[in-house]
């Protein structure tokens, strides 16, 4: 039990233990203490610096926003959409259910089959000339224009040119927000561009993508003297687009979308216009004379491979390769001939049918233009005018004999008699008759068909297959044949390599 005393101490040595902490508390200023209650933890911040990446990345991706934005807005009021109605006659049918009481199937009257199209168009002019594509409105009898603010018109067609598939419609109104052209012939391959039109009947529809391709042909105008140089673009493009408008990112329309290449009908990734240019010359032609008078030159082409630069000892393919040159045309007035080849048109390299092509379909008729062409090694120039395609006229022409197989092509060929010559619309008087192509011969491979009519091999007319054996006889193993062949009513040329 502890005393007065010790408790006296003990007191005295708590006191100067307090004394003690108070005065290092003093000295080295420590904070106070809080309860648990008052306790707070500042919320943490992150400073992004102006000059880093990531801060420059979100503001370049800010103003490329704002680009696409302003484009998209400076063209939608510029498309619109295309509804039109096609009516076709049909059969009434062997349905019994269909016949009304005492009629004569026989004599019944044709049904009427009406069919919805849905497509887009450009507005050209102000005073409702609109840029849209054949098959939007070809053969319709009913065509309505809605613009973007949901107005709509009936519309007429004022020409058609199947050879682009270019077509101007008309509606009847004022004032009209009208679509900026650029400069289809400035695209590159990888260049931003917008797709605008109204696919699936979503109208006013947006997509993005680059400039895949330029230049591009792809066979779906049916017609030998048909003008395809189409700009390939991924930019999403569906049904209902054809008509619609292809922009570069200054909101300018360069391209009418007219085709997708598709295995199911709808988007794949390839998507191909009409470049501006060529649109608007062919547009102008129609709204001023409603149709296009385009010149003309009276060749038949093909494009120039590895195989057919060796048999025509260019070094490398380049040129055209001229199949035939049409009875009284300009190019066969200047002296053009079959198997020349094409190098340059007024100082332009010309290395594909369809580039030549689009280049004589955007001169009018009395152009003059330089052509530099080679002939058996040698080159030449050749000054010609181009004529009216549509005042041109062409010349067209006016028992079973012994078969002759040749192993190393893989065809057959017999002499070609009159009545082969009436029924395959031949005038000629040398050839002989292709009977049958080996499959996957040499023959084949080069495009060769039976029916076909062998007038020339290597420049050496044919004149029955005795000639033919000994001009085949005399080529190498391994040597480019060059074959004349007459074929629906035209000339052209095959490049068959012998086994």
């Amino acid at each position: 039990m502890l005393n007065h005393k010790s408790l006296m101490f003990a007191g005295l040595l708590v006191l100067c233990g307090l004394i003690v902490g108070i005065s290092i508390a003093t000295k080295f200023e420590l904070p106070p203490i809080s309860t648990s209650a008052e306790v707070s933890v500042a919320e943490p911040t992150f400073h992004l610096a102006t000059n880093s990446p990531l801060a420059d990345t979100l503001a370049n991706n800010a103003v490329a926003s704002q680009v696409f934005v302003r484009a998209a807005e400076r063209v939608i009021p510029n498309v619109v959409s295309i509804a039109s109605t096609k009516v076709y006659l049909t059969g009434a049918g062997d349905d019994e259910n269909s016949r009304r009481p005492g009629q004569n199937s026989r004599f019944r009257a044709p049904q009427q089959l009406r069919q919805s199209g849905r497509g887009s168009g450009v507005i050209l002019t102000s005073d409702g000339y609109i840029l849209t594509n054949v098959h939007v409105v070809a053969q319709a009898q009913k065509i309505v224009v809605t613009l973007s603010d949901n107005r709509s018109f009936d519309a007429k067609i004022a020409g058609l040119d199947p050879l682009t598939e270019i077509a101007v419609i008309k509606i009847n109104a004022q004032r009209l927000p009208q679509a900026l052209l650029g400069n289809s012939d400035k695209c590159t391959v990888g260049e931003w561009v917008l797709a605008v039109g109204n696919p699936l009947d979503l109208h006013s529809t947006v997509t993005a993508g680059i400039i895949s391709a330029i230049g591009r042909q792809i066979d779906i105008i049916d017609d030998s003297f048909a003008v395809e140089t189409f700009i390939q673009t991924d930019a999403a493009i569906n049904p209902g687009n054809s008509g619609g408008a292809l922009v570069n990112l200054r909101g300018e329309v360069i391209g009418i979308n007219t085709a997708i290449a598709t295995e199911t009908g709808y988007d794949m990734g390839f998507g191909f216009a009409v470049p501006i240019n060529l649109a608007r010359r062919i547009a102008t032609d129609l709204i001023r004379k409603g149709k296009v008078v385009r010149g003309y030159l009276g060749i038949a082409m093909q494009n120039i491979d590895e195989l057919q630069a060796r048999a025509l000892k260019l070094g490398k393919p380049r040129g055209v390769f001229v199949d035939d040159v049409f009875p009284g045309s300009p190019a066969e007035r200047e002296g053009l001939r079959p198997m020349d080849v094409i190098l340059s048109i007024d100082g332009k390299s010309m290395n594909r049918v369809n580039q030549l092509q689009a280049y004589i379909a955007d001169k009018p008729p009395g152009t003059t233009l330089r052509l530099l062409c080679n002939r058996d090694g040698s080159e030449f120039s050749r000054n010609i005018k181009l004529a009216d395609r549509e005042s041109e006229t062409r010349t067209l022409g006016q028992a079973a004999t012994q078969q002759r197989e040749f192993e190393s092509l893989g065809i057959s060929v017999e002499e070609l008699t009159q009545i082969d010559k009436n029924e395959l619309g031949y005038s000629g008087r040398s050839g002989v008759l292709v009977t049958s192509v080996e499959r996957f011969s040499p023959a084949e491979d080069a495009g060769l068909r039976e029916d076909d009519i062998v007038t020339a091999v290597n420049r050496r007319s044919i004149n029955s297959p005795a000639e033919f054996s000994k001009v085949i006889d005399g080529i190498r193993r391994t040597e480019v044949a060059i074959v004349s062949i007459h074929r629906n009513r035209a000339s052209r040329h095959l490049f068959i390599a012998a086994n």
